[in-house]
């Protein structure tokens, strides 16, 4: 299931590349994580992570090792709407895409990730 212009939308992109995302707080998601004081699932974050990587390189791809993933602190759609992925490196060799990148907002970090994928479904 693709979150993209469901749970979130992308604001702004760059070739660093980099996305400004918006996390719409309404969403189903986050009545039931956890009401009154939504956060995004891990798995969520995770999802959107691979979505703007294969937005990036144009592609489909398709996730086989999770190397880091440290949530530094909760992502709140309500005290953080927008947020920021970067994609710090990607490394592309034959099937096997890898990237290094975080998830921030006005100088915080959310998340930090180091997840290998392979190219195609």
């Amino acid at each position: 299931m693709r979150l993209q212009n469901n749970m979130y939308h992308i604001v702004r992109r760059d070739e660093t590349p980099a996305f400004d995302i918006t996390l719409h707080a309404d969403h189903v998601i986050y009545r039931a994580h956890f009401p009154g004081q939504p956060i995004t699932p891990g798995v969520c974050i995770l999802q959107i992570i691979g979505e703007l990587l294969e937005e990036h390189l144009g592609g489909a791809l398709r996730l086989t090792t999770v190397k880091n993933l440290k949530f530094v602190r909760p992502l709140s759609p309500v005290d953080n709407n927008e947020v920021t992925v970067t994609f710090r490196r990607i490394d592309s060799e034959g099937d096997t895409v890898k990237t290094k990148g975080d998830i921030t907002a006005g100088g915080e970090t959310f998340t930090s990730f180091s997840i290998i994928y392979a190219k195609g479904d």
